[in-house]
């Protein structure tokens, strides 16, 4: 992938009369080469997921005398320095603040400050949300760049949650025995969900996981679940053979993955921070995201 980025020569026009002001002008000051993986603004960032589309011009510098992107940390970081998202949100939405200086002369560049929120309509948004860069945005991992948006409040862009974002309230402490694994979620050391996989996983990577954990309740408690079984419905038959069962006691409530008359997998809840919608998530989690 193309990530060096050379400044281009200005070009001379089709008259043969030489350099015009204007194209002169535009390369002054400018800077040298680029790095297709410093985006400076929502085109850019855009681009530098496939830097084949990157063009000189709105990149941060190249920090290199010399092309060396196979040994240059900045290509190196994104897999070593991974950010999160803060919010427990499938979206959130980030604040774009450009200022320009108003004493700087007329080459100054504008300089933006980018805020993530999960309150898109909140505009208090610098109270409540969280400053971020646009290098961190790029280093995030799991996140779907999304829509530009601009309300009465501001520009921005969404950022989309994807199963591969791990979610950020919770740990996840796996332990494997010879004829199950199980997956329990704790949630500020206190266990909120036990996801047993028997006999083997079914899920080949982390997306399982993650994707059950979006909907663990950020709050854990050790006290009953407080919810009526008669509340939840759950999916059936959404894969062939494959449906859901419920297991439900005043107090307790799980869900079995059974596929044929076998037991695949069970999911149980614990706490009273849950709710109806939330365990049904989850459960639709577990069915969709374990293979055969």
């Amino acid at each position: 992938m193309p990530i060096h980025l050379a400044q281009p020569a200005p070009t001379r026009p089709a008259d043969g009369k030489g350099f015009n002001r204007l194209t002169v002008n535009a390369h002054i000051w400018a800077g040298d080469a680029q790095c297709a993986l410093r985006p400076k603004s929502w085109a850019t960032l855009s681009e530098s997921y496939d830097t084949r589309r990157a063009q000189w011009g709105g990149f941060g510098h190249c920090i290199r005398q010399a092309p060396d992107c196979e040994t240059c940390p900045v290509l190196a970081d994104l897999d070593t320095a991974a950010e999160q998202v803060p919010f427990n949100s499938p979206k959130v939405l980030v604040r774009i603040e450009t200022v320009v200086d108003p004493k700087a002369m007329f080459t100054a560049e504008p300089v933006s400050t980018l805020w993530m929120t999960d309150r898109s309509d909140d505009p208090n948004y610098r109270s409540h949300g969280q400053k971020w860069t646009w290098l961190r945005i790029r280093h995030l991992k799991g996140w779907d760049l999304g829509r530009r948006h601009r309300d009465e409040i501001g520009e921005g862009f969404w950022l989309h949650r994807t199963p591969e974002a791990a979610p950020a309230h919770v740990e996840v402490r796996t332990k494997v025995r010879q004829t199950f694994t199980r997956h329990a979620y704790v949630v500020n050391g206190t266990r909120a969900a036990l996801l047993t996989c028997y006999s083997r996983c079914r899920h080949k990577d982390g997306c399982l996981l993650n994707a059950i954990g979006h909907h663990v309740p950020e709050q854990a408690d050790a006290d009953a679940l407080a919810l009526d079984w008669r509340q939840l419905q759950l999916l059936r038959d959404l894969h062939g053979r494959r449906h859901l069962v419920l297991g439900a006691n005043w107090g307790a409530c799980g869900v079995t993955l059974m596929e044929g008359g076998e037991f695949r997998a069970q999911l149980a809840f614990s706490g009273s921070t849950w709710t109806a919608e939330q365990i049904q998530n989850a459960a639709t989690a577990l069915i969709s995201h374990t293979g055969c």
